[in-house]
């Protein structure tokens, strides 16, 4: 009898010790996914996001009512699971998914959805911290925004505008918690409350970004339990710490590391274009840009070849303002090449004869986009076109486009909804200008404007194809810029260990479709 109480209490102790054994089994084979980038977000509210890092994050942390599928650009549904509009397109009908809780336990309904867009739309809302100027250029048309009843809300617009479905699917029409901007007020930025499939767990500024997996999202549990974003302001660094297969992915290096990495068979390194422009902006307050016909001469001497050889073949060389996948937009059949003597009969044309000094604004420390424009200004010099390229902070940047302090500097978009106005409306929006992002507005037409105008109103798709590219062919008649390239989202990632990584072509990463191995 005693043998047998003996050999209980053995047995008792040893499940516990197999037990806890399990238990710390189970801990160490918690799934994460660690991310090494060079860019740590500027906030993690929504509403704010205007950097790709932060967007990278607020996609993942919260749902907008629809959301855009990566491969065919096509509105799915997400917190709403049916919509319908009136005749004119002016009031929209969203029934929502029941059932749904924010990160915080708080009910996903209607009320929360005014909530979030008003927040952004009333300069006096009782919850409003902070600006939100994304908001103002995407959802300046919505008139209000009301709940119907527990699961129904519906917006009002001003007027007919032909993507404001695809609208819902930028940042700013993320569904925010009430209780937890209510809570955490200003603070909100640091500490996001969502219905996505990751919740906020902690960030140290500079150092690291933790999101825990929400088991309870309405899609299902993601694959994997934690996502572990390091951040490091040294290519190098991060590499290095890739090479050691300490991180898993990294979306920041240098292409000479990335092609070093091509042949490596652990390693798959991912492009994905996405619906971006990168270009050169003139300053027309400039005597000399002022004439169409100088511009014309300063097109002609930008030469695409150099893309790849600075690039690598990491972006695709741009003919028009408008990128390459956009939909009621076809790319023009013409490349435009480097030809000097067509640029030395437009400024005989423009009557310039004198040596032309220029100013090439930059912000920022890349040596890549540095390199592009010294061979810019090679072949400007080849046309008694001198080319003084400034490099500046970042802040002294925005303050010399606001001054109008410069004469050429390059710029760029990313669409945030898969439409042309999401690229054409920030070209000639004076505000944006006023706040130091260098865009088209200096050009002041009434052909132009009126051609937008109506471009927002349009329902018609082939009537909407036909303004875009009128507008497309005033740009470009005009010279008023020179389109670059347009860019590519680069992710190199560890294939033993990750797999079925997304990127929508608005450059936004899902990492509920992520796969740990």
């Amino acid at each position: 009898m005693t043998m047998t109480n003996n050999n209980n209490i053995f047995s008792a102790v040893l499940i516990m010790i197999v037990m806890a054994l399990f238990m710390d089994l189970g801990a160490v084979a918690e799934k994460t996914v660690t991310w090494g980038s060079l860019t740590e977000p500027e906030t993690l509210d929504p509403g704010q996001a205007w950097d790709n890092a932060s967007v990278f994050f607020t996609t993942n942390i919260f749902d907008t009512l629809v959301v855009l599928d990566s491969e065919t650009l096509e509105i799915s549904p997400s917190l709403a699971v049916s919509w319908k509009a009136n005749r004119n397109g002016t009031i929209w009908e969203f029934k929502l998914r029941k059932g749904i809780h924010f990160h915080d336990g708080s009910d996903f309904n209607a009320d929360s959805v005014v909530f979030s867009f008003q927040r952004q739309m009333q300069k006096d809302f009782p919850y409003r911290y902070y600006d939100f100027p994304l908001f103002d250029e995407i959802f300046r048309n919505i008139v209000s925004v009301k709940s119907v009843d527990t699961h129904t809300v519906v917006f009002q617009l001003d007027q007919p505008f032909y993507p404001f479905l695809a609208t819902l699917t930028a940042s700013p029409a993320a569904i925010v918690s009430p209780t937890a901007v209510k809570k955490h007020k200003k603070a909100f930025a640091r500490h996001p409350v969502g219905t996505g499939p990751f919740r906020f767990q902690l960030w140290e500024r500079n150092e690291r970004i933790v999101l825990q997996a929400n088991p309870q999202y309405w899609k299902g549990k993601p694959n994997f339990d934690q996502f572990s974003f390091l951040i490091n302001d040294k290519p190098d660094n991060l590499h290095k710490l890739f090479r050691e297969q300490k991180l898993d992915v990294i979306d920041s290096f240098s292409i000479s590391r990335a092609t070093g990495l091509r042949n490596v068979r652990w390693t798959t390194i991912k492009l994905i274009p996405v619906l971006s422009v990168t270009y050169i902006a003139f300053n027309l307050e400039n005597p000399h840009l002022k004439q169409v016909n100088v511009r014309k001469a300063l097109r002609s001497a930008w030469d695409q070849r150099t893309l790849r050889y600075v690039f690598q073949g990491f972006v695709t060389p741009l003919d028009s303002i408008i990128p390459k996948g956009i939909p009621d937009h076809t790319p023009p059949k013409t490349v435009s090449k480097l030809n000097l003597d067509e640029a030395r009969n437009w400024l005989q044309k423009a009557n310039v004869k004198q040596p032309v000094k220029l100013r090439f604004l930059l912000s920022g420390d890349s040596d890549l986009i540095r390199q592009l424009v010294s061979f810019y200004a090679k072949n400007l010099r080849r046309l008694n076109i001198e080319l003084d390229i400034v490099n500046v902070s970042m802040e002294e940047y925005e303050k010399r486009i606001m001054k109008g302090d410069f004469d050429l500097t390059l710029n760029g978009w990313a669409a945030d909804y898969p439409d042309p106005h999401s690229i054409i409306s920030p070209l000639f929006n004076e505000t944006l200008m006023q706040k130091g992002l260098a865009n088209l507005s200096q050009y002041r037409d009434a052909r132009m404007k009126k051609l937008i105008e109506s471009l927002t109103k349009e329902m018609d798709k082939s009537r909407r194809i036909q303004k875009v590219a009128e507008i497309i062919r005033l740009i470009d008649a005009l010279s008023l810029c020179i389109p670059i390239f347009q860019d590519s989202t680069a992710i190199i990632y560890n294939n033993t260990r990750i797999k079925n990584i997304r990127v929508t072509p608005t450059d936004t990463i899902q990492l509920f479709n992520i796969e740990k191995k």
